[in-house]
């Protein structure tokens, strides 16, 4: 029972890594979700901003199961927000949504055993809808709705009701969403071409 636990919680993989290969990749997972955060973006139109922070999430959550790759991403963010380059006011709930990004295609993974072949992408469809629904359309855009009230308008009444709020943020949100999760799709076979990673993602 406790084994079984533990490999919903930590991916067969990565438990028998040597302790120096965990820390080098979390290491090199977590300097990567910093340069995600704090640099893979495109400026679309003055208020839209395509990032690729997804699929830096996504992968974390994957290689490294729900706790891990949580860990990864929420530490990605915060230290990204803490580094001179950043600004503004650091906002714990987006911080937490985007640990979410990783856990919620980790534990998918760990708790879904697909034998057939094109499992993995199986699995990858059924983690992005997950993604999309919980994090992108819910918990993650009232983050971004209460930031604005709270925090924008803090000296301003903010009426706008979240509905409405989320019904204008919507598409753009989906258009980022789209594109990481293609990028997802496509880098699932390169990665696992990589035998020397010996990172392989099933």
């Amino acid at each position: 029972m406790y084994n079984r636990f533990l490999l919903v919680l930590f991916p067969e993989n990565f438990l028998n890594m040597t302790t120096a290969r965990k820390v080098a990749y979390i290491g090199i997972f977590v300097a990567l979700s910093i340069v995600a955060n704090m640099f893979l973006s495109i400026d679309v139109t003055p208020t839209f901003k395509l990032t690729f922070n997804y699929v830096f999430c996504i992968f974390s959550g994957v290689i490294f199961g729900p706790v891990v790759g949580f860990a990864i991403s929420f530490l990605g963010d915060l230290l990204a927000f803490l580094l001179p380059l950043s600004g503004g006011i650091y906002w714990l709930p987006t911080g937490l949504c985007t640990g979410l990004l990783s856990f919620i295609p980790g534990i998918v993974f760990t708790s879904i055993k697909f034998r057939f072949r094109g499992g993995v992408f199986v699995k990858t469809a059924i983690a992005v809808v997950l993604m999309y629904l919980i994090v992108t359309c819910g918990l993650g855009a009232l983050s971004n709705y209460m930031y604005v009230k709270l925090i924008i308008y803090a000296d301003r009444e903010y009426t706008t009701v979240f509905w409405v709020y989320l019904g204008g943020k919507i598409l753009f949100s989906s258009i980022v969403s789209i594109v990481n999760y293609a990028l997802v799709f496509a880098l699932i076979p390169l990665f696992n071409s990589i035998k020397s990673l010996q990172l392989r993602i099933e």
